[in-house]
Order: C-alpha cells, then structure tokens, then sequence
C-alpha cells in the first residue's frame, strides 16, 4: 500500500495545474457587508477543515494501528502529501479548528507537544502554499484532564460567562496569535500572511432559563446583573441579560483581536439550520448587533434525520432526496432565511462547515455550493478532509478524500466552479425537486450525480446522463481541463477512480488516472478495528478512450512511467488503449 501511494504521489507531484491562486496571498477585510481582498476584489475561499494538528483525528486513526510508534517525520510527509491533494482539488483555504485542550495547561498556557508543532507545520504549508487560514481558537472536542477546557460538555456555556475561565481563554489565545512559527521564520501567528479568518469559538454553547442553575457561574453572573439594575428573575429579564452578556463577549473577541493588530476579520458562529429556534432570538439579536463582521454558519443535510440511527436505518438517510431541504434552508428563517435580514445586511458571511453527511452519491455539492451563494456567502469549507493513508480506513459521515471518495471529489471540484461561478444573493431555485440545471452546472438526485461545465473546464463525478450533456455540452468544442468519473461525450473509462485529462501544450494532453477506489465496508457501517473500509488498486487494466476534436489516426498514446515515454499500443478504430490505474499518460495528437 505504501508503494503505491508513494508511485502515486510521484506523479502527482510532476502534475502542472493546481489551484488557481493568486500571486501572492492578500490581506482581507470587510466592507459594507462584504468580504474583500486588499486590491479590493470580492474574496471567494473554498476549501476543507484539514485537520493533522488534532489529537481527536489522530485517535480514530491510531485505534486501527495508524502511527504507531508516531513519528513527525512521517505525519509531515502525510501533510504534504494532503495538502497536494486539496490543491489537486482547487482549494485555496483550510480551516484548522483546534482542540484547545490538545495544547494548554490548566492555566492556559501552551504546552509544548506533537499537535502543536503540528500546527506550526500546516499553518507554514498554507503559507509556502498560498493557501488561505480560517483559525478557530476555543472547542472542548476530545478534551482530556490537563487542560483549563473541561472535558464536561455541559461547561461550554460557562464560556462566555465565568471572569476565570474567561481570563484564561484571552491568555491562550494572545499567546497562540504571538507564537513564534518555527517553520515560517519565527513569524507570528498573528502576522501570518495565510491567516484570513479567526474565530474565538467553535459553536458557542448557552445556557436558558430552564437550566442556569445547572451553572454555577453562569447563575452567579445573572444574579449579580439582576441585582445591580433592580430586576427580578423573570423569562423577559433573562434574555435581556443573555443578549447583553452574549453580545458583551462577542465584542470583547474582536477588540482582543484588534489590540493584537489581528488584520483577519472575526467570526461569530451562528451554527446550525434551526438554531434561531432552539438557541433563541436574543442570541442573533446580539450578534448582529454586535461589532463581528463575520458571520458563520454550518450545513449538515441529513444531520438532524441520522439523530439515533444505525445501519439500515442510517443507509436510508443517505438515499434521502435533499434538495427540498436545501430549498426550505433558503426560504425558512428559522433554517438560514434569516441571513437575508436587513439586520444582517452589514455582515459577511461564511460556512465554517459543511458536509453531504451520510450521503455518499454525488448530487449534493453543487446544489449546496448555489445555496451558499444565494445566502451570500463567500467562503467555505468542508468538514473533514480524510488525509492520505488514513482515509483508507474512513467509512464515516464526514468523508471527502481525492482517492477513496472520487465521486464525491468531483462533485466537490464542480462545487468550488459553482462558488466561483454563481452571483450572490441571487434567487435560490431548482429546476424540480430532484434535478437542477442552471447556468453552468447540473445535478440529479435520481442519478445521483452533478457535472459543471464551462469555456475551460469540464467536470463530472459519475457517467454524464444525457441531459446533463445537453444542457451543458451544447456548441463546446473542446476543454483545456477534463476532471472525470466513468463516461462522457469526451471521454470514457472503465475504472472506479477520478482521471484527469489537461492540455500541456499545442498538441498534447496528458491524462492522470488515480486508483480504483471501493467501498469494502458499506460507508454507514463502521470498519472493524485494523480493517480497511475502502480498497485503493492499481492492478487491473481498464480501456480509456479518448473522444476529443483534433484526435486522429496519427495520435500517439505514452505511457510516462518514471518520466519515461513508453509507446501504448493503441486501437485502429478510435483512439482506445488499455490503461492502468496510478499511471500518467501523454497523447500526442
């Protein structure tokens, strides 16, 4: 499995196109509600939450034997080897969101360890990269004793409240924005040129009226507020309170962040689809009238309905049809209809997680990524990437990787065009309830599959049905970029893997092939310890053929092993040759 992956990314590493970046990555800042670069273009991020740095991820994986004995050199090669992937795949942002307790003492002070050169690496790779940073500082994921952040869950809505923990969390986050980057020149975080977004806490938490007594610290704080303006202990005089408590904090947050000199704008995170709901008005109320200037959300279809599921159960949520879900989630406020308020008109906003969950088809992306825009939304980013050589052992519902999931993979590359592509705030629709087609993108729930096409790039994560050619294909005469799954009027391939088809000069493509890719375990069951759930193989040949203008007879096919030009014995009628998994491939027309 290591020779394979090791020829694999050898390849890789000679592929000329990667994600479109700018030259050099650019401050960024807000603006009438709008996010821009420092030339004063909309900001448009796209990308996953890319997670190496957390001990919560490294858990899952040790458990099947992963990393063990852990050695750095290693985990850095299988960041490098992730991050080429994410690039292969268009991104241009990461989201690092950090188990605060993986790195700080019980007074908050950063402990020197594994995760934290962790950090240090990937946030230097984004930069060398040109990769653009959310940092999300405060969550009490995996905690462990040790730490100031509790283990208790229920303790999170102490957050906002307790003076003490309060005082240590601001010290842990200043010490974290003026650390010292050993891989970037002893740079600071705070002065990091990839930093583009930051945000004080990974889905704040609250406490109601119902439950205060439950916190301690929470309640004395209440109380004294009651006391000090002469109010009784009502429903009324409690939200009050929250409001002003939460919108307190959130403000304390961004001058914390500018007194640092912090150029990256703050978020505050609103959550979920129907959060308004459970959490409460007051809540919303005062982040926006809050001085945030990011607002962040995050989107899960199928999240709520896997609620207490297992197995069949869990299969039959995947095969639900969710793009009335995603047309609800527009038009209920209580969903994100609330984000196109008049009192959030001053206020960027961004996905700071997003995932098709338990769905593992293929439809889904590209009609969240329209939704994203129609929200207003301008970045985005996945949660999680499954990194090399532990996605093999991934069937879970948050699952993107470029080999293990190809699919997916193209359906999320089509996504990242239809960010790109899609103007904001424009009307959310769908053709019906279970396809789509609009200006260069289509998708159906019945096919479960999407495509997008434009003048340069074509891009489909199954077979192409024969409306998504129509409506897509009609006049084009050739792509300088084919990323593709199974067939198309371009091009077919008989393999289970993603293949890449680019143009590198005049009259010459060259064609990547990645491997075959199956589920072994069905991706709503979980793997058994040390058991693979998806199979990668190079083994078995598989015919390609090639359907592009401009090929002919004379065409020759190379297979490019090592660097090597070694002639393919090609058929007389078309151009089709016998092509193997893993390899890189040159036509010369």
């Amino acid at each position: 499995m290591m020779l394979v992956r090791s020829i694999i990314w050898a390849m890789l590493a000679l592929a000329t196109t990667v994600a479109a970046q700018a030259a050099t990555l650019q401050k960024l800042h807000v603006k009438e509600g709008t996010l821009y670069f420092a030339d004063g273009t909309e900001a448009l991020l796209w990308g996953v939450n890319f997670q190496p740095s957390l001990f919560w991820e490294y858990r899952r994986m040790a458990r099947h034997g992963l990393h063990k004995p852990f050695d750095m050199a290693k985990y850095k090669a299988m960041i490098d080897e992730g991050f080429d992937e994410i690039q292969r795949m268009d991104c241009n942002l990461i989201r690092i969101h950090i188990a605060t307790s993986d790195i700080t003492d019980t007074e908050g002070k950063l402990i020197e360890n594994q995760w934290l050169d962790s950090l240090d690496y990937v946030i230097a790779s984004a930069e060398q990269r040109e990769i653009y940073v959310s940092l999300s500082f405060l969550n009490n994921i995996g905690a462990m004793d040790g730490s100031f952040v509790s283990k208790n869950a229920m303790k999170k809505a102490d957050w906002m409240v307790d003076p003490d923990f309060m005082a240590m969390a601001d010290s842990y986050i200043r010490q974290l924005l003026n650390r010292k980057n050993q891989y970037s020149e002893g740079q600071l975080y705070k002065n990091s040129p990839a930093l583009a977004i930051v945000e004080p806490i990974n889905e704040p938490a609250y406490f109601n009226h119902q439950n205060i007594n439950e916190f301690p610290q929470c309640n004395e704080v209440y109380r004294a507020w009651l006391t000090k303006f002469d109010k009784q202990d009502t429903k009324e005089n409690f939200l009050a309170f929250r409001y002003e408590n939460t919108k307190d904090y959130v403000n304390r947050m961004v001058k914390l962040f500018r007194q640092e000199e912090v150029t990256a704008p703050m978020a505050w995170s609103l959550e979920w689809p129907r959060a308004i709901e459970w959490t409460g008005e007051d809540v919303f109320c005062a982040a926006a009238d809050s001085d945030a200037e990011l607002i962040s959300i995050c989107f899960y279809p199928g999240q709520f309905e896997s609620h207490n599921k297992r197995g069949e159960e869990m299969k039959e949520v995947g095969e639900t049809n969710f793009l009335p879900y995603l047309q609800r989630t527009y038009d209920d406020r209580k969903y994100h209809g609330w984000l196109l308020e008049d009192r959030f008109k001053n206020k960027a906003r961004v996905v700071y997680e997003f995932e098709t969950f338990h769905n593992q088809t293929s439809y889904l992306y590209p009609a969240m990524a329209k939704l994203f825009r129609s929200l207003g939304i301008q970045a985005a980013s996945m949660w999680t990437y499954i990194l090399p050589g532990q996605a093999e052992y991934t069937a879970a519902p948050h699952n993107l990787n470029l080999k293990t999931t190809p699919n997916k993979a193209a359906a999320f590359m089509a996504a990242g065009q239809v960010m790109r592509s899609e103007p904001r705030f424009k009307q959310y629709e769908t053709t019906s309830e279970t396809d789509d087609h609009f200006q260069h993108a289509s998708l159906s729930y019945q096919h479960g599959c999407s495509a997008f096409a434009d003048d340069e790039i074509l891009i489909y994560s199954e077979t192409m049905p024969d409306e998504f050619s129509q409506h897509l294909l009609d006049g084009q005469t050739d792509f300088k970029r084919i990323v593709g799954r199974g067939d198309s009027p371009w091009a077919s391939y008989g393999g289970t893997g993603l293949y890449f088809i680019e143009t590198t000069g005049e009259n010459r493509l060259q064609i990547q092939i990645l491997p075959d890719a199956d589920f072994v375990v069905p991706h709503f069951r979980p793997n058994k310890i040390g058991k693979i759930a998806v199979r990668l193989s190079t083994d078995q040949s598989h015919t390609f053929e090639l359907k592009m203008p401009g090929l002919n007879d004379r065409s020759k096919v190379f297979q490019m092993t090592t660097g090597k030009r070694e002639p393919v014995i090609r058929t007389p009628d078309g151009l089709r040759f016998e092509a193997k998994p893993g390899e890189r491939y040159e036509i010369e027309r």
